[in-house]
């Protein structure tokens, strides 16, 4: 890709594919550099975006984008797909959920700003040159460093054409759990939804790792994606089946009222009933100050690993059938 600029002092697009953030107003050696892939294949229509490493604690999504870009084929690809595997660079590189600068959340920034913070000014550069144009995002997320999740697809609660493809999408991923959601202000798949294109965001894995089992969940899904948008041809050898029965959920949180020590007694995935007893918070000398009790039958969803903990941190999320 021949080098081309797009806006001075703010952005190059060049041979190396990096996006090229430059801070007015910020003093000292502060650059972010966010690497891409533009794959073309034999049609230039649908176009599509894979985008991951939004927040920086997230790596499942990372490693199969990095492994995506070198197996497929543009001679085999119908449409132009774009890769992004980490978003948020200098997140990444300080191991944390938020841009280490101004501590705000990328995933909650969107559609950015030209003239705000570090995280507004990434956000609105990601969008305007790497997200409008394309009629699908796949945006790939995971629980952060102290919590898991089991493999689940969230969309939003929205009857617009771009909305409905979502829902669609969704549904052609073969997981057992999809979330239609009501999503909060600043995540980069709604301000997608409204300017037209088709968003939908997965959650796999946690606990700052990767393992086997969530990049194989997350290479499911990527390629599940392309397939539905008959962009490529998964190899369904190499892919988890379609869950036979998948559940339309919502989910129920429960948080710590107190500091202390957690001891959790349930894991991801169980089955829990209706005021089935969670875990405890004691206090530094052992004394018990709350249970963590289910408020309704269901699966657990997400667990909270870590075991200090403040009040209001959510220790688990429950998922319920609709």
């Amino acid at each position: 890709m021949p080098p081309r600029q797009l806006d001075a002092n703010k952005l190059t697009l060049c041979s190396r594919n990096l996006l090229q953030v430059g801070l007015p107003g910020y003093t000292g050696n502060i650059r972010i550099e966010v690497p891409f892939h533009v794959l073309v294949g034999k049609e230039p229509e649908p176009r599509a975006l894979l985008i991951a490493g939004v927040h920086g604690d997230e790596y499942e999504g990372v490693a199969v984008l990095q492994d995506l870009a070198k197996e497929i084929d543009p001679a085999e690809l119908r449409g132009t797909l774009t890769i992004v595997p980490v978003a948020n660079p200098q997140a990444f590189y300080a191991r944390a959920r938020r841009h280490p600068v101004d501590l705000a959340d990328l995933n909650r920034s969107f559609p950015g700003n030209p003239n705000g913070t570090i995280s507004e000014r990434l956000a609105d550069l990601l969008f305007r040159e790497l997200v409008l144009g394309n009629d699908y995002v796949l945006s790939m997320h995971c629980w952060g460093h102290d919590a898991t999740v089991i493999p689940y697809i969230e969309h939003q609660e929205d009857q617009s054409p771009a909305g409905k493809k979502a829902a669609a999408a969704a549904l052609a991923l073969g997981l057992e759990f999809i979330h239609p959601y009501q999503w909060p202000e600043g995540l980069l798949a709604l301000a997608a939804i409204r300017n037209g294109i088709a968003a939908i965001e997965p959650e796999v894995g946690g606990l700052g790792t990767l393992t086997a089992a969530g990049r194989r969940a997350y290479q499911t899904i990527a390629y599940r994606f392309l397939s539905h948008l008959q962009m490529v041809k998964a190899p369904e050898a190499a892919l988890d089946p379609p869950h036979p029965h998948p559940k339309i959920v919502d989910h129920s949180d429960c948080f710590a009222s107190y500091a202390g020590l957690l001891r959790r007694y349930v894991n991801a995935g169980d089955k829990v009933v209706e005021n089935h007893l969670l875990g405890t918070i004691c206090d530094l000398a052992g004394r018990t100050l709350e249970e963590i009790r289910a408020p309704r039958a269901g699966t657990v969803a997400s667990t909270r690993v870590f075991s200090s903990v403040q009040p209001g941190e959510r220790i688990v999320q429950v998922f319920w059938e609709k």
